[in-house]
Order: structure tokens, then sequence, then C-alpha cells
């Protein structure tokens, strides 16, 4: 049942696994890093608007400080655009990463020997 079946040099395996591996491993990394970065940021421009919120005491600084967060808020959606676009294209790069790895391992796994032809018994 097994003759059929080609040989083939597998020890070339590990590599491309290998090399899937420190790619998830770096990617992942990185992508933990921003979400904490962003999560820190936030929590300290929300620690920053309740002390800012907390000292107004008239209209007037009630106004300025709703038009200023009216206006972060404007940059911020224009930031979130931004940060959107950049992950598409390092979501675009890490496939193509992945898809050459396995390109690569596909044509590292050749067949050793031709199998063997059938012969009528």
């Amino acid at each position: 049942m097994f003759n059929n079946i080609p040989a083939a040099d597998f020890s070339a395996f590990g590599a491309p696994v290998q090399k899937l591996i420190e790619l998830n491993t770096a990617t992942f990394t990185k992508a933990l890093e921003l979400q904490k970065a962003a999560a820190e940021k936030q929590i300290a421009q929300a620690q920053a608007d309740f002390q800012a919120l907390s000292a107004i005491k008239d209209v007037e600084a009630l106004t300025s400080f709703v038009s200023l967060k009216s206006e972060e808020a404007k940059a911020n959606l224009e930031a979130l655009k931004a940060e959107a676009q950049a992950s598409a294209e390092s979501t675009k790069a890490y496939f193509a990463e992945v898809q050459a790895i396995l390109t690569e391992s596909t044509a590292s796994v050749v067949p050793a020997a031709k199998a063997p032809a059938k012969t009528a018994a």
C-alpha cells in the first residue's frame, strides 16, 4: 500500500516551520506592544480629561473643554484611519511572507525518486 508513495526528503521540513514560528512570534509581539501602548495612552488621556473636567468652574471653561475634545476627536479619527491603512499594509506583507515561506518549503521537498511502476499481476 505505501510502496506507491514517492520517497521525499523531509530533512528540510523543519526550516520553514521555524520561519513561520519566528514570523508569527514577531508579528503577534508587535501587535500586542502596539495595543498595550494604545491602552496606556487612552488611560493617561482619560485621567488627564478627568482632572481637566474636575477643574472646570464656569460655562466658558466647559465650552472650551468641549471644543478641545471635539478637535481631538477629529484628530483621533484621522489617526485611526492612518493606523487602519498601515495595519492593512502590514497584513498584506505578513501574508506575502507566509506565502513565500510556504512556496519555498514546497519547492524544497522534492521527490527523491519516482514511485515504482505498477506491474501487471
